[in-house]
């Protein structure tokens, strides 16, 4: 259910303050009495306030399915980023293997020693390389990484909605998320399980 500002507003008036009339209302608001009359009416069809005759309006409950679209993409990703798992460009591909595994990650980022970003290794690189490869053991993340500037990096600051527009169009199941004026230095991960993480998160708020 997509609730305006205003909306938002007399909610919150009447959750701290109940019964209210809908002139005291509209005062707060610096709007007249008509002007808030179709909001009045839509929070009260939907439960969320109940009018009382001669006494005003008070606050109910938010309905359980109330769930505000920014909340739940509008965020940025800074408080939902994971931590990525770093090799060097020399690592072994068995190192990389056995990282990847051990960690239950899907990628790895391949960092100098100034934990510069050179590139990502991904699950499917590694499978791609190594099956059926007798020389596989001999090789080196340096030899099978996806090279930047080839890397779709985001940063901290966009939304969760922006990001996965990213993860679906390019088809990856993580991104590095880097500093906004420097995409070489990486401050995080974001990946498709997070973000459906998060959104189950956000949905047990309102079926608790």
């Amino acid at each position: 259910m997509y609730l305006t500002d205003r909306q938002k507003q007399i909610i919150d008036m009447t959750r701290k303050k109940s019964p209210m009339t809908s002139e005291q209302i509209a005062a707060r608001l610096q709007l007249s009495v008509p002007t808030i009359r179709g909001d009045l009416r839509l929070l009260t069809a939907t439960e969320i306030l109940k009018s009382r005759p001669k006494v005003g309006y008070e606050f109910s409950q938010l309905p359980k399915s109330s769930l505000d679209f920014d909340e739940l993409f509008g965020e940025s990703i800074a408080h939902i980023l994971i931590q990525p798992i770093f090799v060097q460009p020399n690592t072994t591909l068995p190192e990389c293997v056995n990282k990847l595994f051990i960690n239950d990650v899907g990628s790895l980022y391949v960092t100098d020693n100034d934990s510069k970003l050179l590139g990502l290794i991904s699950r499917k690189d590694l499978l791609a390389v190594t099956v059926n490869n007798a020389d596989a053991d001999s090789m080196i993340a340096s030899m099978v990484m996806t090279r930047m500037p080839n890397l779709i990096t985001v940063d901290a600051d966009m939304s969760i909605i922006s990001v996965g527009k990213l993860l679906y169009q390019h088809q990856v199941d993580s991104l590095p998320v880097t500093k906004k004026d420097d995409p070489t230095q990486v401050v995080g991960k974001i990946t498709k399980n997070r973000i459906f993480q998060y959104f189950i998160e956000v949905g047990l708020k309102y079926t608790d």
